[in-house]
């Protein structure tokens, strides 16, 4: 029998065993890895994320060529072994070369200190309002891969937890129907073909309170989003754009990536009411679009959703993981737990959101010995092992399920206990994408000009659905909510939207797995379904049991796109974007170089400049404010580097300064040469 190890993610102790067939490959220059694509002995190399990249082996057995290609390539590249659950063969898990660790309460810098040098341990990062975690890299001088390194260090008296740094891979929980219809009926229904009256979600009702307000900010994060389209577009409509790939505020959708999700699922949740196209159920409220590729490690995610806990009130997650066993990490389960209690830009909670998946699969099923699920690219796959869905079995998470235009269980929507409410979707077969299956699908915006789209040259599309589409429709039903009630905090508005549900049922047997889920287990507010959750959401109840519920003098009752205007308050003076220069730089400091980095500027301007939301930055997403500093005319500033938040490295690089505006005002770069001087100043 293969020999086991110990995986431990969020309190769980899974036990693994190295896959016979994949390893990984983390490279620094990617000129290496189709150096390695050459070998006879190799039969695939693709990438996971970022530089990890997945090999398959020829062979049944990849240990021999592990150990030859770590002999070749000693000290360019790291080579690790994919890891399974004992007896699954459908879940794979991927390591990088960190580590997350957290430590107790008590213990020393100088102890922590000793543990890295004993354990071969790098400093990377230690988390925001997570004082005691941090990200560590396995150096050479470890000895062991980050699994065995880890079951070390949890054992260890001063350690709460050490977990090795997954790489998580999502499926967009959409997919095109056959069906092309042109009406939003999921708004507002009617009998038809294939469609019952109240089968929408009431958007009406609700808009006779709200259409929502520009103060209530939605995020969805995705795969990218087609800015130029004039449903995703308006006044003060996009705010904090962030993407995570390029590392830029341009999180548009490229062809090349597959990118053709992100905008449908805006569409639907926030598209603007302009007197054309399509609207979403929330078009007075403000986009927040985040891209990232849906593949990230646990790190990025942790970065992905700490930027966002922070400025959004409502976060749609249109992805998840297939019917594998996908436990959360322990810093992303403890960062949902905080954006929920206490995150957006109230303090009050952001409300989030995942979509259940379309594989017909139980979210959390630890005693499966028998499921089938269709592959989008391999086929059908069986899973004869626990099947767990971490995103929406956390329980501060909305889970959210799809109904058909018939009100009936959207054939292919993922079901279980975890299910927090349904929404209005389209319909197929969750094995035979051929067979029919009645249902339209939803209308919303689609790309046309940059990445991939459903309908082709338009940019409108009716083919979109999945749980994909109920889930950011039922992120806008939350905004609306929010937009008629801002005293509530993110917990009273998923209990409104729980509790004003409407109760469809569906007695049909599953047409797979041949069960009956569509009764509720109880009567009243508080009974659930597996299939539909607390039932299918209605947005004219939930808004109007918020407003009810308003006690303050600045709710929402407005049905326009934009609130009523406020007091006008005083105008910030516009930052200036010249005139203030990045002049030197200590990049290489005699002795320990932490927090001895320098950077100095110089004001060439005949007036002082306050400095507060200015910050320096040497790599996307990697910043230093320059809060509560100023610089007098014709003077020098000479700041101290935190390398908590950047790290002048002495191999090369670019430092920018911007304003609080965002704009670029300086930017300067350094070479390996310039560098190179200990204790020597870097002139610009």
């Amino acid at each position: 029998m293969a020999k086991t190890y110990i995986l431990h993610r969020n309190n769980q102790e899974i036990k693994i065993q190295k896959e016979t067939e994949y390893f990984t490959a983390i490279v620094n220059d990617e000129e290496l890895i189709y150096e390695v694509n050459q070998n006879p002995e190799v039969a695939k190399v693709k990438r996971v994320f970022n530089n990890v990249f997945k090999i398959k082996a020829t062979g049944k057995d990849c240990n021999a060529l592990v150990d030859k290609l770590r002999a070749k390539y000693d000290t360019r590249m790291v080579f690790h072994h994919a890891y399974k659950p004992a007896g699954d063969a459908s879940t794979r898990y991927y390591i990088t070369d960190m580590v997350a660790v957290r430590f107790k309460a008590n213990t020393s810098n100088s102890k922590i200190e000793t543990i890295l040098t004993d354990c071969g341990l790098q400093f990377i990062k230690q988390y925001r309002d997570h004082k005691h975690s941090y990200l560590f890299k396995v150096t050479k001088s470890a000895g062991k891969n980050p699994v065995k390194l880890c079951n070390d260090l949890h054992v260890m008296p001063e350690v709460d937890y050490a977990e090795p740094n997954l790489v998580n891979r999502f499926d967009k929980t959409a997919s095109p129907t056959d069906s092309h219809f042109y009406y939003q009926w999921h708004l507002k229904s009617r009998p038809g073909v294939e469609l019952v009256a109240g089968a929408d979600v009431d958007a009406e009702g609700a808009w006779k309170i709200t259409k929502g307000t520009r103060d209530i900010i939605v995020a969805v994060i995705d795969d990218g989003f087609d800015l130029t389209h004039p449903d995703l577009r308006g006044k003060d409509k996009v705010v904090h754009a962030r993407d995570f790939v390029d590392g830029d505020k341009s999180p548009f959708p490229v062809e090349a990536h597959n990118d053709y999700h992100g905008t449908p699922c805006a569409g639907v949740a926030i598209g603007e009411e302009n007197g054309s196209g399509v609207v979403g159920i929330a078009p007075g409220c403000a986009f927040m679009p985040i891209r990232f590729d849906l593949a990230a490690d646990d790190d990025l995610l942790w970065e992905i959703f700490d930027y966002v806990g922070k400025r959004a009130d409502v976060i749609s997650c249109s992805w998840g993981p297939v019917p594998v066993y996908a436990p959360l990490g322990s810093l992303l389960d403890r960062k949902f737990t905080e954006i929920v209690k206490s995150g957006g830009p109230r303090g009050k909670g952001a409300v989030l959101l995942f979509a259940a998946g379309n594989f017909n699969a139980p979210l959390k099923d630890f005693g499966n010995t028998d499921f089938q699920w269709r592959h989008p690219s391999h086929g059908i796959v069986k899973q004869a092992r626990a099947i767990l869905n971490g995103n929406c079995a956390h329980k501060e998470v909305m889970a959210v399920a799809a109904s058909t235009s018939q009100n009936k269980k959207a054939a292919y929507s993922n079901w279980g206990k975890e299910i927090s409410v349904a929404a209005p979707s389209s319909n197929w077969h969750p094995l035979d994408p051929f067979e029919k299956m009645p249902g339209r699908g939803i209308w919303t915006t689609d790309n046309e000009n940059f990445g991939l789209g459903f309908t082709g040259n338009s940019r409108y599309t009716g083919l979109f659905g999945g749980t994909s589409s109920a889930t950011p429709l039922v992120a806008g039903v939350a905004a609306l909510v929010m937009s008629a009630n801002k005293d509530l905090t993110a917990k009273q508005v998923r209990t409104i939207i729980e509790t004003t549900t409407d109760k469809i049922t569906d007695d049909s047997t599953d047409i797979v797995l041949k069960h009956k889920k569509g009764a509720y287990d109880g009567r009243g507010k508080a009974s659930h379904s597996e299939w539909f959750g607390f039932g299918k959401i209605n947005a004219a109840k939930a808004v109007a049991l918020a407003k009810s519920m308003a006690t303050g003098p600045n709710q929402s009752t407005n049905t326009e796109t934009t609130p009523k205007p406020k007091p006008k308050t005083p105008k910030k003076p516009k930052a200036i974007t010249t005139g203030i220069s990045i002049v030197a730089a200590l990049v290489n400091p005699k002795g320990k170089e932490t927090n001895k980095e320098t950077i100095t500027l110089l004001n060439q301007t005949d007036k002082a400049v306050k400095l507060d939301g200015w910050y320096i930055s040497n790599k996307p997403n990697k910043k230093q404010l320059l809060d509560k500093l100023s610089i007098e005319p014709n003077a020098f500033l000479t700041v101290k580097v935190k390398s908590k938040n950047i790290k002048l490295v002495n191999t090369g690089g670019t430092i920018t300064l911007f304003n609080y505006d965002d704009k670029n005002v300086h930017e300067v770069k350094y070479t390996k040469k310039a560098a190179s001087k200990n204790g020597w100043t870097t002139r610009f």
